[in-house]
């Protein structure tokens, strides 16, 4: 009798604790506190075939990302660019897949506040062959310094702050943060996602190099069995190989639109069984514009001191 009693003010209780249960669950929805996503879209990268951005510093110009075959393409008012497929993919690795921290507001008359609006965030969308696949709006960043950092101004025992970015996913009213500065990857210039790739090659491979000076400076130098010469006169080993070493992966900074004419530097770097790379360099006063058969259609300029002056050397410098 009293098992069946305790049997039935356990279930009474359990069934009470129930109602409770529920009745708070459908509170906390209707205030909006379940409204939390695992991740604000999740897409197959493989679907992707452009990346439309609309950062905030340019102020309604568009840049487009197209994918076309292994390559990409940086398409913007009207010219078209070698892309830099390292960071586009990455561009894209960052935005899919977003795990929110929290909810932030759930209406849009908190976007101002956010930096969400139409006129204040940047906009990324990922297109497919079909059409749009995701778009995202990108607005405040914050950055909270730890608090045992404000206690404590010991330089020796800092700890990384929290950055918070705030974002918005599509057509949906609700502001969530996420974890980063996301803004740093998408608020930038179409010259941000080009391809600036100056010289890529394998110092091992490298065999040759012949180098086109105005009047009588050019020179070749060969490598003959591990041993680097120029007219059967040996070249100093320590001097090439740190000459090798700092131009086998040089990038370049800024690009320029017109192309010079005539080139008056030439260096030729062949590798492998038959590749050449060719950089091509004008001086104009302190700068140097250069383009190179490794990245067609970009032309480069920048201070000479730093790629032209690693790239173009006497033969002086690599004499004992």
């Amino acid at each position: 009798m009293f098992r069946k009693l305790k049997i039935k003010m356990l279930s009474i209780t359990f069934g009470a604790l129930l109602v409770i249960v529920i009745g708070v669950k459908i509170l906390d929805n209707s205030k909006g506190i379940n409204t939390l996503k695992g991740v604000l879209f999740e897409i197959d990268q493989e679907l992707v075939t452009a990346v439309i951005l609309q950062p905030h510093v340019l102020q309604g110009e568009q840049i487009e990302l197209k994918k076309e075959g292994d390559q990409w393409r940086v398409l913007f008012k009207g010219k078209n660019y070698n892309g830099d497929a390292t960071l586009i993919t990455g561009l894209i690795n960052q935005v899919n897949g977003l795990k929110p921290l929290r909810l932030a507001a759930r209406d849009k008359d908190r976007w101002e506040k956010f930096e969400l609006t139409d006129s204040l965030a940047s906009e990324v969308i990922l297109m497919g062959k079909e059409g749009e696949l995701a778009r995202l709006f990108i607005g405040k960043f914050s950055y909270q310094v730890p608090k045992q950092q404000m206690v404590n101004q010991n330089p020796y025992m800092r700890q990384q702050g929290t950055m918070t970015t705030y974002v918005r996913n599509g057509d949906d009213q609700e502001v969530y943060a996420v974890e980063g500065f996301l803004g740093s990857s998408i608020n930038r210039d179409a010259a941000a996602f080009r391809n600036k790739q100056l010289v890529k090659v394998n110092q091992t491979d490298i065999h040759k190099i012949t180098f086109e000076y105005p009047a009588d400076s050019s020179f070749t130098m060969v490598k003959n069995e591990n041993v680097w010469m120029n007219d059967g006169v040996k070249l100093d080993s320590t001097s090439v190989a740190n000459y090798l070493s700092g131009i086998t992966s040089l990038n370049g900074t800024s690009f320029i639109d017109d192309q010079p004419q005539p080139f008056t530097h030439r260096v030729k770097i062949q590798f492998g069984q038959s590749k050449v790379v060719e950089i091509q360099a004008k001086l104009e006063e302190a700068d140097a514009i250069m383009t190179t058969t490794q990245n067609p259609g970009s032309v480069f300029k920048e201070n000479k001191d730093r790629n032209f002056k690693k790239l173009f050397i006497s033969k002086q410098s690599l004499m004992k």
